[in-house]
């Protein structure tokens, strides 16, 4: 098994031609014309992880990108299949007032008609379908899901019944697994979602492993080329399933879950994941060559400023666009077009996209978990998980607006304090580094210091940041960590080792961090002051 983490690459390789080695080059802008693929062909264009319906501050992504793409894919390779592999209802700001609406709506559109059922277009559930987790949001999700013109995939998740017996979730838009005709071969298809967060109507998340077993023999017995796995897991968690299943699997997975395009091989099978918020999607070409055998060919897309946005798609993010600012202000009692307006400035710039803030102590990281310890007094330490500094984006030096104050706050988040020990707040360190790197339970901390070694997967040398000594195992530490950390009833983001808060939450965190910007009109300037030190990057150090 071998494992290949963000490759800037495009890359073309037979599915047979086990051990040969890929050419590496940097991503490219998808072309206006290429030759048209050979007959029985099927292209798939995947994306994942996409939380913003418009694209990101530089331009980037957007849906209406997405639409342009798959009309010039569709011109190049003829027969296309559009797969999302989950994470879109939430969270976002647009998702605070339309609950997911406006991805569905957006997604709807990427066939060129809102109102048609679009049946090259299969998306799964994400962990974050369920953010809203009670028994009425998942009538809720019922009722999009019916208001959706593509079709949903959902093998392992077992759904609670309802009073009549029919599952909670149950709706013709909604499958386990389908098949179709693709470009003169017959593709099957079925979707897996990871267990780390459940909700109300979820009876339970079936073994994944036994479940794509089950899905890959029946499409097979039903007489199909190819199965694709379409899934919502960790790498090492679909790298896993491929290892265990063998030629018993699917023959590959298009996947979410990580925000960073990358790669992972299992033989002849691969695992495909993008980049979030459609900043790249990767192009696979399945067919078959002069014998028979089935042949991939791939291509990594950068959807940047070479492929114009969709008028039409762009027509219905815009007025979707206006229609939440407008909604947004007039909840806050502020003017039209408060979100543009400036809460503060930074001097500096401020490091908060998710390839930095998840993998590396950054000044945005820092800045904010120095603003939390400070929300108590006897606090020795702060950390945050990353995945709840959810801005993915560097802030420019200048005037630091509300929008990127609730870009970077999609959650509520209160504090909470908690007591705990040296050998607590090592094993702390153990749950930062797994499945390094790019995931959302990576650290931003405060008031200590450690070292990273990316290589060995360990957490080392605790130590107080302010006088450089040693934190030692029977050390007691007073720290201060967002409440879902510390609420057993969330998973707490795998910290499972910190105990239950005492007492009610504490204050907001983004509301402690607008107040900081307002105290500070000349403007902040943090910067990363070797807090956590990585053993592959220079730098300065402050663990001992």
């Amino acid at each position: 098994m071998t494992r290949r983490v963000r490759p800037r690459l495009h890359v073309s390789l037979l599915l047979l031609s086990v051990g040969c080695a890929p050419k590496l080059a940097a991503p490219v802008a998808p072309p206006v014309a290429a030759t048209p693929a050979p007959p029985a062909a099927c292209t798939l264009l995947t994306v994942n992880d996409t939380y913003r319906i418009e694209p990101q501050a530089d331009g980037t992504g957007g849906m209406a990108r997405l639409r342009t793409l798959r009309t010039r894919t569709e011109a190049a390779y003829g027969d296309v299949l559009v797969l999302h592999a989950g994470d879109f209802l939430a969270p976002s700001l647009l998702s605070r007032t339309y609950k997911g609406a406006q991805m569905v709506e957006a997604l709807s559109a990427l066939d060129g008609d809102p109102a048609a059922e679009d049946p090259r277009l299969y998306v799964t559930f994400g962990n974050h379908e369920f953010d809203a987790g009670k028994k009425a949001d998942g009538v809720a999700l019922d009722a999009l899901i019916g208001t959706s013109g593509f079709r949903w995939l959902a093998a392992n998740i077992n759904w609670i019944p309802t009073d009549s017996g029919a599952p909670w979730i149950e709706d013709p838009h909604l499958l386990a697994s389908d098949q179709l005709s693709c470009g003169g071969l017959r593709v099957g298809i079925f979707g897996l979602t990871t267990n780390r967060k459940s909700a109300d109507f979820i009876a339970s998340f079936a073994d994944p492993v036994a479940t794509a077993r089950a899905q890959t023999a029946a499409l097979r017995e039903a007489g199909v080329d190819v199965v694709v796995a379409l899934t919502h897991q960790s790498m090492d968690e679909d790298l896993a399933l491929l290892t265990a299943l063998g030629d018993a699997g699917p023959d590959l997975v298009v996947g979410g879950h990580e925000h960073d395009h990358q790669t992972g091989d299992v033989g002849p099978r691969r695992v495909y994941k993008a980049d979030a918020d459609g900043r790249t999607a990767w192009r696979i070409t399945l067919g078959r060559d002069g014998s028979g055998a089935l042949t991939r060919e791939e291509e990594l897309l950068v959807l940047d400023a070479s492929v114009p946005e969709d008028p039409l798609v762009k027509g219905i993010v815009d007025a979707r666009i206006a229609a939440h600012d407008l909604a947004f202000c007039a909840k806050a009692g502020a003017p039209t077009g408060c979100l543009a307006a400036p809460v503060g400035r930074a001097k500096v710039p401020l490091i908060g996209a998710e390839l930095e803030i998840r993998r590396f102590e950054t000044n945005l990281g820092d800045w904010i978990a120095d603003i939390a310890r400070a929300a108590y007094p006897d606090a020795q330490v702060a950390f945050l998980n990353a995945g709840g500094l959810r801005l993915n984006r560097d802030l420019a030096a200048g005037p630091v607006n509300r929008q990127d104050v609730e870009e970077i706050f999609a959650y509520p988040s209160p504090l909470v304090r908690v007591e705990i020990d040296g050998a607590t707040l090592q094993k702390v360190l153990g749950r930062a580094v797994q499945e390094w790197s790019g995931n959302g339970h990576w650290l931003q901390v405060s008031g200590f210091a450690w070292k990273h070694d990316p290589v060995a997967g360990t957490g080392s040398h605790l130590t107080w940041a302010a006088t450089g000594k040693p934190i030692l195992p029977t050390d007691r530490i007073i720290a201060v960590v967002p409440s879902f950390l510390a609420d057993p009833t969330t998973g707490q983001d795998g910290y499972t080792m910190l105990p239950a808060a005492k007492g009610p939450p504490g204050p907001d965190l983004k509301a402690l961090v607008l107040t900081a910007l307002a105290a500070a009109p000349d403007g902040i300037a943090p910067a990363a002051e070797g807090r956590i030190c990585n053993s592959q990057r220079p730098g300065p150090c402050l663990a001992k």
